[in-house]
């Protein structure tokens, strides 16, 4: 185990679950205690290497591909992850 927390925010959940997205947001949140920097980096590092990420959800049958924006804070500990965004993905690659 990494030791990261990882949480997603409500306006994040929800808009998650208006695109029928829930479970592959939950699964990417898992994924994300165990890789925190999965995603592209956005900008420079913020304040205390706070760092703004954003990755990709593939679609599916069910859902749409999704992009998704995330804040990462490893100090000071625990490191943390925030999921901040979720929005449908233009399908251009990052």
């Amino acid at each position: 185990m990494s030791g990261v927390i990882a949480a997603v925010t409500v306006r994040a959940a929800q808009r998650a679950k208006e695109l029928g997205a829930e479970h592959a947001l939950e699964a990417l949140r898992q994924e994300l205690e165990l890789m925190p920097r999965l995603g592209v980096l956005l900008g420079p590092r913020g304040r205390g290497d706070m760092e703004v990420r954003k990755t990709r959800i593939e679609p599916t049958g069910d859902a749409p591909g999704l992009a998704v924006a995330y804040v990462y804070t490893p100090a000071p500990p625990p490191p943390t992850v925030a999921i901040t965004s979720v929005t449908p993905d233009d399908g251009t690659s990052e």
